[in-house]
């Protein structure tokens, strides 16, 4: 089944234009910065305060691209596709960086201001993520995309087939799923975001995307446990797959949580995912 908007130049042309929008993006958001002062209510945007935030918005939308590229790689490899989840947060982590630099407070001498240490210890986060999604790839066995595919198809057997096929229809109704959320979410944060612009904050792609998304992640997830258990009795494979299940999950409050509970819930998620594959590989190594 050959569906065209998971087809190589389907991938590379969005890809294309989803650097174009940032770039624009990015030269507005520094315009709308330099601008401020004539703007009504720009002055008191938390948004429009510094250029370093000019960043979170081109990091935003490259994103959203790569909430697609999860999308896409689920019909090759439900390994690859959890390790697509990972980059997300590892990336939405980096872009929060940009958020944390603005605020930091650089009249103290100490590191005693609230904000500093939030951005010390989300520096600390991102090392640790970015580690984790190294050694779940390292665990994985390779990062080339081909092995991947002929990983699932010795693990599943003869009747692959019939479980790409359910893949790829899966993916299809996450790519609907995806592009009503991206333009729900883009007028509901643009809209309100230019009517009260004093208003305006760096947080709200989170809340109003991607934890949406997650919720239907973790219906895919749990699907694709489901046709595992249909097409494999091979139990290492319904055990890894299930604890991709709970790492979604944990990923996912990460996104209500706030403080140090979300990232504990990062770090849980992740850690739980590269731990339990881990372990998968063990069983492996006894057959």
């Amino acid at each position: 089944m050959n569906i065209p908007v998971f087809t190589h130049t389907f991938r590379k042309t969005i890809g294309r234009w989803a650097l174009y929008l940032a770039i624009c993006s990015f030269i507005v958001h520094l315009m709308l910065h330099l601008f401020r002062a004539y703007i009504p209510g720009g002055a008191e945007a938390a948004l429009l305060r510094d250029p370093i935030s000019a960043i979170y918005t081109p990091f935003s939308i490259l994103l959203v691209y790569e909430a697609y590229l999860m999308i896409y790689y689920l019909r090759r490899s439900t390994t690859i596709y959890i390790a697509k989840q990972y980059e997300v947060i590892a990336l939405i982590l980096i872009r929060g960086l940009f958020k944390d630099m603005a605020v930091l407070d650089l009249k103290v001498a100490t590191w005693s201001s609230q904000h500093n240490l939030e951005f010390a210890a989300d520096v600390i986060l991102v090392v640790l993520a970015f580690y984790l999604v190294y050694w779940f790839y390292k665990l994985s066995g390779t990062y080339k995309y081909a092995d991947f595919e002929a990983m699932e198809e010795k693990e599943i057997g003869p009747r692959l087939k019939q479980f790409v096929q359910a893949k790829q229809l899966l993916s299809l109704v996450l790519f609907a799923v995806f592009v009503v959320l991206g333009v729900q979410s883009f007028f509901a944060w643009v809209v309100p975001t230019f009517q009260h612009i004093e208003q305006a904050n760096m947080v709200a792609v989170n809340a109003i995307f991607f934890e949406q998304f997650y919720n239907f992640l973790i219906i895919s997830d749990v699907i694709i446990l489901l046709l595992s258990l249909l097409y494999s009795d091979n139990f290492p494979v319904i055990i890894r797959n299930s604890s991709f299940v709970i790492s979604t999950v944990l990923l996912k409050l990460s996104f209500t949580a706030e403080g140090l509970l979300s990232q504990v819930l990062i770090l849980l998620g992740i850690g739980f995912g590269v731990l339990m594959l881990h372990v998968h590989n063990k069983y492996k190594a006894l057959s």
